[in-house]
């Protein structure tokens, strides 16, 4: 064999486990206790919240558009963040009482990610897409509210059933 061949199979042997360290990291979920998995989704709900806020005020004030697009980019890091959460976390053991609102969550990120990409774009100051931009933000909001009530509802007792 020759000398080249070897260190293309070793080349590949590395990379393909590379590969598998990366997906055992990246590709299973976060599994939390109940306690944590409530406390974090109250977290991430509260950042987003925070985020849309700064980016709808930063929307509707008369000030640059440099702003404008500095919050925008700011908010972006945040929605993008909190939608992967969404998607990795899980309660360690149990029935996922925080599937509703995780879920409301993550479509209300997606939305504003959307807004923030449109805020982002040399298009930012034609109307229409300002109103494409409003509405994402209130399906957004409608989104927050879901998730908002969801965690705010106890989970059901273990031995009665809901109502």
């Amino acid at each position: 064999m020759s000398p080249v061949l070897i260190l293309y199979a070793v080349l590949l042997a590395i990379a393909v486990l590379g590969l598998w360290a990366a997906y055992r990291v990246l590709g299973t979920p976060s599994r939390l206790t109940p306690g944590d998995y409530t406390l974090v989704l109250e977290d991430l709900l509260q950042a987003v919240t925070r985020a849309s806020a700064r980016l709808r005020a930063a929307l509707q004030a008369p000030d640059s558009e440099s702003a404008l697009e500095d919050v925008a980019q700011e908010s972006r890091k945040i929605f993008q963040t909190g939608y992967y959460q969404t998607l990795r976390l899980r309660p360690a053991s149990g029935p996922d009482s925080g599937q509703a609102p995780r879920t409301a969550l993550g479509q209300a990120c997606e939305a504003y990610d959307w807004a923030t990409r449109m805020l982002s774009s040399e298009s930012r100051s034609n109307p229409a897409i300002r109103r494409a931009v409003l509405e994402l933000m209130d399906a957004g909001d409608r989104e927050l509210d879901r998730a908002r009530q969801g965690l705010a509802t106890p989970p059901p007792s273990p031995g009665r059933s809901a109502p």
